[in-house]
């Protein structure tokens, strides 16, 4: 043994920057957030596992330039921002209402499900699941979680890609009224939220139960903590039911207790092992708790959250999981402490426990502190209020002496721009001499805007008087940024055209032309300038010409008169249909043609018609009717009062 030998040497890294660069193999690897010029500085392989969050548009960070690389020097790329989704992490993503935030969650959720090529690379999806509960449920304004409209691709975006299936479980008393809800949401499959037996144990029991520890208990409940004591190593929910039933409660403590369990008997009956909730979770799927019934509180609501996420976590599941709070306003507060402390333990082993969670909100001062400082990235959109930057200034890694200057930047965003803030994102410094060095942006942060869905967007807003829907701008294979989480990416109107006679028929706009390969040629769908000869009206239905020579020869008063024969063109296919309120109106309409009204009918009756079937629907937005004669379903006309109205277009034959 050479004298100069140390054993103790052995395990020590070797002085070397090759054994430096080993070190920090792990750092990169993980890292949530990355710069398409880190990206391409270090080679695609350091993250094989990405997705294109959306368009870098300014980075505000210590010795890193405000632009990307690739634009600054004019070598023809765009700034890019991918998000890591092959390693865990922990997401904020708020701002308010069509600021951006709903289409940046859906963003995030397709990075993790939807293999394609303008997204990024997805060698192995996730299992999703997202936690949505809507107050407005007591009052009857039952919407649909927004996570659904993954399962239906946009048809002007869709290319190759394939949307992944989507569960929505509901409590079973909801599971008729839900599935209404949903029914118009191709590839959605609505089923009743079951528990095996084996699913409950006494903690969950006690968080379904609202229960939180420290809680000062009621002298009643006592009694039912010696149970659940007694039952501690060999839990039964039967056994712990009928011990339960052996006590001498008053009246008033058994309705108490029946109130707080009678939920939770509705999922367990019929309950087993194959119709269980724990089923679902499996890798490619979107699985969505719905628990929106005016029977259900937000207390109630977090203790069947808790007990979920926890069977979540155990489910078996290779590719690795994404946990969603969607909306987390409407149910997050101090009494959802059992299910706060559960998201924090999820994160505080995220990298063991291969999952990822994002809360999704319009406030974020209902977010626990504690979930702030564990936050990989932040993504603000757009708000007014100092009180909510106070809340995240504390928590986020920026500079303390700039949050004035930051302030004026996000009141500023524009919808689905936003400002990410990821301490431990990479991006690239360059020296003067060119030389590029990926570094984490520690306190700094980049102005981002996030891409265009392939799937479709349901968060648009409904407006009295639907205006002129913005065009849509052409697509490239990077899917470039698109502005919002609030408002549906659609096709544009076409120009007014000016006919001669009383009744006035919009215009038809031209098929779309296909490419080489059988997919839609999405260049072909750029709206065309407007020449100044065209009419600038908002609506692509014309007004009234109030002419005499045109009034003699109409009809003024009535809808236009009957056809003497079927319409020229042909209807499309409804099963290419992906606007639920489209899918209303000729799912009305084929109803009134079977009942023998197979001609015009009133745009008043026909909203009336698709109300009825769930549809909401504003007086005066004609936008629905628009929309379904661009698809190719309807045709629509006026009399020369300018009274609308509707009729299907003849059947494919």
């Amino acid at each position: 043994m050479s004298p100069s030998y140390d054993p103790e040497d052995a395990l020590l890294p070797l002085p070397s920057s090759s054994a430096a660069d080993e070190a920090d193999t792990h750092a990169l690897r993980t890292a949530p957030i990355i710069t398409s010029d880190a990206l391409h500085h270090l080679g695609p392989g350091v993250i094989p596992q990405r997705a294109v969050y959306g368009r870098l548009l300014a980075q505000h960070a210590p010795g890193f330039p405000s632009q990307s690389v690739a634009e600054r020097k004019g070598k023809g790329g765009t700034g890019k921002v991918y998000v890591n989704t092959n390693a865990p992490f922990s997401a904020l993503v708020c701002g308010v209402q069509g600021s951006g935030k709903s289409h940046s969650t859906s963003v995030l959720l397709e990075s993790c499900l939807v293999k394609d090529e303008r997204i990024g690379t997805l060698p192995e999806p996730l299992s999703a699941l997202v936690f949505h509960f809507d107050t407005a449920a007591g009052g009857g304004l039952v919407q649909p979680c927004e996570a659904a409209y993954l399962a239906a691709l946009d048809p002007s975006r869709a290319a190759n890609a394939r949307a992944p299936p989507v569960k929505v479980l509901v409590l079973p008393n909801s599971i008729t009224n839900m599935r209404r809800v949903y029914a118009g949401l191709p590839g959605v499959t609505v089923e009743s939220l079951h528990f095996a037996p084996g699913d409950i144990n006494g903690s969950r029991l006690l968080s379904m139960m609202k229960l939180a520890d420290g809680q000062q208990l009621p002298l009643y409940m006592e009694a039912l903590m010696d149970i659940l004591r007694s039952m501690e190593t060999n839990f039964s929910y039967t056994a712990f039911r009928a011990e339960l039933a052996k006590q001498k409660f008053s009246p008033a403590q058994k309705s108490m207790l029946n109130l707080r369990l009678a939920l939770l008997d509705s999922c367990l009956a019929g309950g087993n092992v194959g119709n269980s909730v724990s089923r679902h979770f499996v890798e490619g799927q979107l699985t969505i708790i719905d628990l929106s019934s005016p029977f259900m509180d937000p207390t109630s609501a977090c203790g069947f959250f808790d007990l979920i996420l926890g069977l979540f976590i155990e489910a078996p599941c290779t590719s690795g999981k994404i946990v969603v709070l969607d909306e987390a306003h409407k149910y997050l507060s101090e009494s959802s402490s059992r299910l706060t402390e559960s998201l924090l333990t999820v994160i505080r082993q995220q990298r063991h426990l291969a999952t990822r969670v994002v809360v999704s909100t319009q406030e974020p001062t209902v977010v626990p502190e504690k979930y702030l400082d564990l936050c990989s990235f932040v993504i603000a959109h757009r708000f007014s209020s100092p009180v909510w930057l106070k809340t995240l200034a504390g928590h986020v890694s920026a500079e303390r002496d700039n949050v004035d200057d930051l302030f004026a930047k996000i009141v500023a965003l524009r919808t689905g721009e936003g400002i990410l803030f990821a301490a431990s994102g990479l991006g690239l410094k360059e020296d003067e001499f060119g030389a590029g060095e990926v570094t984490p942006l520690g306190r700094g942060y980049v102005l981002v805007k996030s891409r265009l869905r392939i799937t479709r967007d349901g968060g648009h807003s409904l407006l009295a008087v639907q205006a002129d829907e913005a065009p849509v701008p052409a697509m490239t294979s990077h899917l470039p940024s698109a502005g919002a989480g609030s408002g549906a990416q659609t096709s544009p109107k076409q120009p007014e055209s000016t006919l001669p006679a009383g009744i006035r028929t919009p215009p038809k706009s031209p098929p779309r032309k296909q490419s080489t390969a059988g997919q839609p040629d999405i260049q072909s769908a750029s709206p065309k300038p407007v020449t100044p000869q065209q009419p600038s009206s908002q609506s692509v239905y014309a007004q009234p010409n109030m002419s005499t020579s045109t009034q003699a020869t109409t009809n003024t008063n009535g809808p236009p008169p009957p056809s003497s024969s079927e319409p020229s063109r042909k209807r499309a296919d409804i099963s290419s249909c992906n606007d639920v309120n489209v899918t209303h109106l000729v799912s009305y309409l084929e109803e009134q043609e079977r009942g023998g009204v197979a001609d015009y009918i009133s745009f008043k009756k026909a909203r009336a018609g698709i109300s009825a079937r769930g549809a909401v629907i504003a007086k005066n937005n004609r936008g629905i009717f628009e929309r379904a004669e661009r698809m190719g379903f309807v045709e629509t006309k006026a009399n020369a009062e300018g009274k609308n109205y509707v009729r299907l277009l003849a059947k494919q034959t």
